[in-house]
């Protein structure tokens, strides 16, 4: 299995992944002769699909929960935010049985390097960004040895900071290019109007409001809304932080294209001390894979291949099934292992993404 544009499926390739987009599904597991689908792919915002094909035959690529729980818990958040939305009530029931069931599955999860991007459409970003973003946190939760009441205050809070952009403008939130002055401050109210709607709630606890009140703030005091620093903030938001930032990059946004996983660990670790805690960055890059399962690389020999393994204590040499030549030509594959070729690197990662790096401004993230 591995992850491809929807503009590179080729008749040889099946859905590896089912495809859903607003709780419906789109396309199962398994169908083949895909890319005639994807005119319609394009129209619901879906960039990116799970496929197998004869290269990637046998790669799995690892997530720290099930494919039915995360589509589960995505369809709760989005059916109680839209209530949310309309009402200004939020029925928190469901939401509480969807964080346990992940707090459930994570702690019986092995310990693996998960690489797994969650596919979804721009309209479905809020709730596929809060879900990914819980399951980070949760990952940290666990190195830190968390008790399951923190574990639930934490994916609590995570899966609803973002719970104010549903009270931002649309046109203005998923607005293609930059935003302006004006719109970029406006954006960043999100974080108190969650809060404020959610101490009308009474069935939320106030830690869990802090979260999404707090999430953009970083150490060094750059973040919004107080601009607090250091001590003043607690850990559950120094980990919601972390785990926010790395999903944001790593999904494609309506005005940006996402960043392979080894940029974004890279753009974490650059800022850690200054903006994030290093050692909660460092507990969490533990768990991913630098170069994620089934993406394509470059090597230093020129070969092009897939990543079809990790190798846990050298995250930088994993196994790589190599498919072409130099030239471009399409080989049998076969596979090296990097731990024992150590005379080839990896050069370029998920070559499939076009990847510019201009800065990353806040209301990116």
């Amino acid at each position: 299995m591995r992850l491809v544009s929807i503009d590179m499926l080729k008749p040889d390739m099946k859905i590896a992944r089912a495809v859903y987009n607003q709780g419906a599904l789109v396309l199962p597991a398994g169908r083949s002769n895909v890319a005639k689908y994807v005119p319609n792919l394009r129209n619901m915002g879906i960039e990116y699909v799970y496929v197998e094909d004869g290269k990637s035959e046998g790669i799995e690529i690892p997530d720290a929960i099930a494919e039915r729980t995360r589509n589960s818990c995505k369809q709760q958040l989005q059916s109680a935010m839209q209530q949310f939305s309309i009402t200004d009530k939020l029925e928190t029931r469901e939401l509480e049985n969807c964080v346990a069931s992940v707090i459930s599955e994570i702690l019986r999860t092995p310990d693996v390097q998960v690489s797994l991007n969650d596919i979804a459409s721009n309209d479905e970003y809020t709730y596929t960004h809060s879900v990914s973003t819980m399951v980070y946190a949760l990952m940290i939760g666990r190195k830190l040895n968390y008790s399951e009441q923190k574990m639930t205050i934490l994916g609590m809070g995570t899966l609803l900071h973002d719970i104010g952009k549903m009270l931002i403008d649309r046109e203005v939130m998923f607005k293609e290019g930059e935003l302006t002055n004006q719109e970029y401050q406006y954006v960043k109210m999100h974080a108190l109007y969650g809060y404020q709607a959610m101490r009308r709630i009474t069935s939320v606890p106030e830690q869990v409001r802090q979260i999404a009140y707090m999430h953009h703030e970083r150490l060094d005091g750059s973040g919004y809304p107080q601009g607090l620093m250091g001590s003043d903030l607690n850990e559950y938001v120094r980990i919601v932080s972390i785990a926010d930032v790395y999903d944001a990059l790593t999904t494609d946004r309506c005005y940006r294209k996402r960043w392979p996983a080894n940029k974004a660990m890279d753009f974490l670790m650059e800022r850690s001390e200054k903006e994030f805690d290093p050692e909660l960055v460092g507990l969490f890059t533990q768990q991913l894979a630098v170069y994620p399962n089934g993406s394509l690389v470059r090597l230093s020999n020129q070969y092009l291949g897939i990543v079809a393994e990790q190798n846990r204590s050298m995250p930088l040499r994993p196994i790589v099934r190599v498919i072409q030549d130099p030239q471009g030509c399409e080989i049998t594959p076969y596979e090296v292992d990097m731990m024992k070729e150590l005379s080839v690197t990896i050069t370029e990662s998920e070559l499939e993404i076009t990847l510019d790096k201009p800065p990353i401004s806040p209301d990116e993230l």
